[in-house]
């Protein structure tokens, strides 16, 4: 089963955590430049869900140093298949954290718009990244990536 190795796009060049810092500076900027005012703010609440997003993201970074593995999706090849650590339980450790970490933020400030940009990364993440890295892996690893792939959910 030799694929070959998807294309990278502006989309996947851009690494996840730039696109969510954007997305939510837009959401920000947008809901202020028409006037949205803060809804449901709770300062303290937000930034300990921030807080637990940076941490799943971390473990997941932390798996791939560990496993001497590249962290950067466009890398040429990966060293290792990461299945253990959070990548027991999610394919997409990383992802999910900055996800979480998005929630924390829009909590934090309170935005209506924060929501837009938690969906544009989300959008963004699961139809364009990770179908991307998937292809990746399965040309690299082939049946190993696809029994993970079984065994592993996407999200949680």
């Amino acid at each position: 089963m030799t694929q070959e190795m998807p294309k990278a796009t502006i989309w996947v060049i851009i690494p996840p955590p730039i696109w969510a810092l954007l997305f939510f500076l837009a959401a920000w900027l947008g809901g202020k430049a028409i006037g949205l005012e803060p809804v449901f703010r709770h300062v303290a609440a937000g930034w300990i869900v921030f807080a637990i997003g940076f941490a799943i993201s971390a473990s997941g970074n932390i798996s791939f140093k560990l496993a001497k593995t590249e962290v950067v999706p466009v890398s040429k090849k990966n060293s290792a298949l990461v299945v253990t650590g959070p990548y027991h339980f999610t394919r997409n450790p990383m992802y999910l954290g900055i996800l979480v970490g998005l929630v924390g933020l829009s909590v934090v400030l309170g935005t209506l718009a924060g929501p837009a940009a938690i969906i544009a990364c989300f959008l963004l993440v699961n139809f364009v990244s990770i179908p991307y890295e998937e292809k990746k892996m399965e040309a690299q690893f082939g049946a190993d990536y696809l029994a993970y792939k079984r065994r592993a959910r996407r999200w949680v």
